[in-house]
């Protein structure tokens, strides 16, 4: 029923927007308008009256917080769980979660209160056990599992991995006060909305599911249990913390590398070190920052979700001007631009042959508009790469009859030709290719729009699938036809990468536009049975990647370890499409997400909603504008260019030639030192580094340093991941004639392609 990591957003004033890979059945929504998102906190609360609240499309809660399916007789029992980090000192009581106004959890002084309320003796009693309250200003995950029976009831609760006692009711099961809320889940605050014991810090992940059975820990997804023991053969000591020596290299490069249940560390890592990337994936790293355009029905209803069912006249641009998008995105530094062409309402913005949705449909051109094609044509003649976004879910096939309707998987013969289609002697003479591939009916219909704007569009140089529902009933559920659709897509694209739910880019986690820390491109992955690729640990660990990480995955079940680099996506402003109340985010804003993706390891998307004229906003071009001059400001005439670079390894003057395709490599695993000379004492504040991704992603840890005046050196600052760029930040400028970067860790050796010095110009 729920699930959601806060990578979504308040986009429609305090309805939260749920995010791709992110479950919602139902509303979810804040209190009072003052909680936020941090992309790295998750939802942060102020405690008072803070918090979030979320109604179930499916009640999980009547008179004593059972299902309106459910029967008498037959009990439905539920999991809530939250992960929560608390910060400062907690009011008394400051809840963490509750439940229909009967079941809570909640700081009361120092001890964690948990348990539910009942009606016994004409009154209501509180149920419940307490705890040493967990530790303000650390990570914690707490999970409630509640199991009503005959005459009662049992919580069972779990907090960081620890199991605690169990609260038992045989007086009844919970209930709540007469005109309370029943199917609220609160998060963060009490159920009424009124109450002001709400908790101050900040919740980074909350699940809700209905129990298919007897509870068994097995049922929750957040708790990471303790292994009682260490089992024979497992990693422990060094090869568990990631401190044991490095194995030497010994697999042949690969995008992809299998991996086995037990598989030892030092394995792990000589396969991590042994990924590289498609020549496809190279090309969109290299890139930095790409551009969304949320453009369709939504720009005219102002909705974020749609309905499928809007009338197709209601798509009215007064004055589409794909040349302004166009230039406006180049000149802002821009390579390449996403075109949403269908969202989850199904609208889609070329003629298709396959859907009466459409803007054939439409009385805009008479029918005759065509907004892809003039994307496509506008992008490419002012030298941008072209991408398109297909959503999975599509709710006008699913009033159709067409999107979950239960039509077997048999092997389809694609394109599907339509009465009169103008296709029909190209395919038979074989001018235009036939595919034959596996899908249902719906995904068929995918297949059919893909082979239209791939062949007739082209070329593309990205396929966007979301992993968001839209608006399509929970119970309503269409198996993708994912690997068709890629097989396909490999076929007439073969440049294209597949983003998001696709092999090529994932998703980073959140639509913040932020990266982790220490972002990798290596991760631990498993297929799904669709053909999808997924995460091992889930997209919104805060780890996917390091020694330990691997581990973790590889105990998750991962299957494989896979070269898969992060995308960030963030909107200009707060909705992915046009709403005219609401403004771009500041220049500030905007420059610190810049250094928190692209200075990652990320490639940030960037969406830039054009408003119902069928433009990029005057406002939101004049912010794109003073974005880019901000960041040619901060970051001007690389100062290294000139520098004399010695070190051990080879070729250190290669990371300041600028050239494509040469770089300095290190002497060997977790070692390597590069100074760099300047011809006088410079300021400096910001350092980029870039590894050469042709040789891997191999740099853990190292340091940056300046001589300290008495012949030895200085940190100025500690680097950990580079990957395919990263900017640091020093946290006061220095004036210096030299600056030395020493590797203190690493999978391989370190090809290092560039070191960059800047200083902004006042």
């Amino acid at each position: 029923m729920l699930d959601v990591s806060f990578g979504g957003s308040f986009s429609a004033g305090d309805a939260y927007t749920a995010a791709t890979g992110e479950t919602m059945a139902g509303a979810l929504t804040r209190r009072t308008g003052a909680e936020s998102i941090d992309a790295e906190h998750g939802a942060v609360l102020h405690g008072g009256a803070d918090g979030l609240a979320f109604v179930p499309a499916a009640p999980v809660s009547g008179g004593r917080l059972q299902r309106p399916f459910v029967v008498e007789a037959a009990f439905t029992a539920i999991v809530v769980e939250a992960a929560v980090t608390s910060t400062g000192r907690q009011g008394s009581p400051a809840t963490v979660l509750a439940v229909g106004g009967a079941l809570f959890a909640r700081y009361a002084g120092n001890q964690l209160q948990y348990g539910f309320s009942v009606l016994a003796g004409g009154g209501r009693t509180d149920v419940s056990r307490t705890v040493a309250a967990p530790a303000a200003g650390g990570p914690h995950v707490l999970s409630l599992a509640y199991e009503p029976g005959d005459g009662g009831a049992t919580l069972h609760a779990f907090l960081d991995g620890d199991r605690l006692p169990d609260a038992v009711s045989t007086a009844g099961a919970a209930s709540w006060a007469p005109g309370a809320p029943g199917s609220t889940v609160s998060l963060g605050s009490e159920v009424s909305p009124g109450g002001a014991g709400g908790l101050a810090g900040s919740v980074r992940r909350v699940r809700l599911a209905a129990l298919p059975g007897p509870f068994t820990a097995a049922d929750l997804a957040l708790q990471r249990f303790r292994p009682a023991a260490t089992r024979a053969g497992a990693d422990a000591g060094p090869a568990a913390r990631g401190t044991a020596p490095r194995a030497a290299a010994k697999y042949a490069p690969a995008q992809r590398l299998a991996i086995t249940p037990g598989e030892p560390l030092n394995s792990l890592v000589a396969k991590a070190s042994a990924l590289r990337p498609s020549q496809r994936q190279l090309d969109w790293q290299r890139l930095g920052r790409t551009a969304f355009l949320h453009f369709g029905m939504n720009t005219f209803t102002g909705q974020e979700w749609g309905t499928g069912t809007e009338d197709p006249d209601l798509f009215a641009p007064r004055d589409l001007d794909t040349d302004q998008w166009a230039r406006t995105l180049r000149d802002s530094g821009f390579e390449l631009a996403i075109l949403v062409v269908k969202h989850h309402d199904g609208f889609v913005l070329y003629p298709s042959r396959h859907t009466g949705h459409s803007v054939a449909s439409s009385a805009w051109r008479g029918g005759a508009g065509d907004v892809l094609r003039e994307f496509v044509n506008s992008m490419h003649s002012h030298g941008l790469k072209a991408g398109v976004y297909l959503s999975p879910a599509d709710e006008n096939q699913y009033h159709d009859g067409v999107y979950a309707n239960g039509s077997a998987r048999t092997r389809r013969t694609i394109p599907t030709l339509v009465d009169g289609d103008d296709r029909a002697a190209r395919v038979a003479d074989g001018s235009l290719p036939t595919f034959h591939l596996t899908a249902d009916d719906y995904g068929t219909y995918m297949l059919d729009q893909l082979y239209e704007v791939l062949t007739e569009y082209g070329p593309i140089d990205q396929v966007w699938f979301d992993g968001a529902p839209g608006r399509i009933p929970p119970d309503a559920v269409e198996p993708y036809d994912f690997a068709s659709w890629y097989s396909l897509i490999r076929s007439l694209a073969p440049r294209a990468v597949i983003s998001v739910t696709g092999p090529d880019v994932r998703w980073v986690g959140n639509e913040n536009g932020v990266a982790r820390q220490n972002e990798w491109s290596v991760l631990p992955t498993v297929t799904r049975a669709d053909g999808a690729p997924d995460y091992a640990l889930g997209f919104a660990a805060p780890d996917q990647g390091s020694d330990a990480a691997l581990l973790a995955g590889r105990d998750a079940g991962a299957t494989e370890l896979s070269w898969w680099p992060a995308e960030c996506d963030v909107s200009l402003r707060d909705g992915w499409f046009f709403h005219p109340d609401q403004a771009p985010k500041s220049v500030a804003r905007l420059v610190d997400l810049h250094h928190r993706s692209v200075g990652r390891n990320a490639v940030l998307l960037f969406n830039v909603p054009p408003d119902t004229d069928g433009r990029i906003n005057a406002a939101d071009g004049t912010r794109l504008a003073e974005w880019q001059a901000e960041l040619h400001r901060l970051m001007p005439a690389d100062l290294a260019r000139g520098a004399r670079v010695t070190g051990d390894g080879s070729s250190p003057g290669a990371v300041v030639d600028g050239r494509d395709g040469s770089d300095w490599t290190a002497p060997g695993p977790d070692t390597g030192t590069l100074t760099l000379t300047l011809p006088a004492a410079t300021r400096i504040e910001r350092v980029v580094l870039a590894e050469d991704l042709r040789h891997g992603q191999q740099l853990v840890r190292a340091v940056l340093e300046e001589p300290d005046g008495a012949g030895g050196w200085s940190a100025v600052a500690t680097v950990g991941t580079v990957g395919a760029r990263r900017i640091v930040v020093l946290d006061r400028p220095i004036d210096t004639d030299a600056i030395r970067l020493r590797v203190l860790g690493s999978r391989a050796a370190v090809h290092l392609h560039r070191i960059s010095l800047y200083c902004a110009e006042s």
